[in-house]
């Protein structure tokens, strides 16, 4: 089972950095390399969009089969796996640009990018802004653990634009409240 998912992340890795747009890391297993323990159940990758075909072949080469597609993401499971669940996010070039200014990480042999700590919250910001329940409150859960995880200091002018950008006032609020509680 383990071999499954390792196999299949080492192989679409691959084929999508032999295209030149390696895969970007988001989700759970992005949050856990930026110093958060976190459970996670499904493994996240940002492509872009124009490789999303190769992504696709590889995936159901491995035994993923494409569970739904929207305009925004794909979704692949196989039960036999030990992640099951692998969600592909379309992301446009301007963003795909943005999001791969970060490092370059091993997963499972595969090379892929982790965001910026900034990006990832950024990212999580706008769940939470246009998430529902559940979704929404782990996200938020997300940005206030990298948050104390990485010292980052939420009082900068530069933290409260990045909120006020990607969520809202109400957001940076009860992050600010949840970070003094903590502390």
């Amino acid at each position: 089972m383990q071999n499954i998912f390792e196999n299949t992340i080492t192989n679409v890795a691959k084929v999508l950095n032999d295209a030149g747009s390696p895969p970007i890391l988001v989700g759970g297993w992005a949050v856990n390399l930026l110093g958060v323990t976190r459970q996670t159940l499904d493994f996240d990758m940002m492509i872009f969009q124009d490789l999303f075909e190769i992504a696709k072949e590889s995936l159901e080469k491995s035994g993923y089969q494409m569970q739904v597609k929207t305009k925004l993401y794909a979704r692949f499971e196989n039960k036999n796996a030990v992640i099951e669940l692998i969600d592909t996010l379309f992301a446009d070039e301007r963003t795909y640009n943005i999001l791969s200014s970060g490092t370059e990480e091993n997963i499972c042999g595969g090379t892929f990018i982790l965001p910026k700590k900034e990006h990832i919250i950024a990212m999580k910001l706008h769940a939470v802004k246009y998430g529902e329940g559940h979704r929404g409150s782990k996200d938020f859960q997300d940005i206030t653990d990298i948050i104390k995880a990485n010292d980052i200091d939420i009082y900068t002018k530069d933290f409260k634009q990045l909120c006020l950008k990607y969520g809202e006032e109400s957001i940076y609020k009860r992050i600010k409240n949840e970070c003094e509680t903590t502390k």
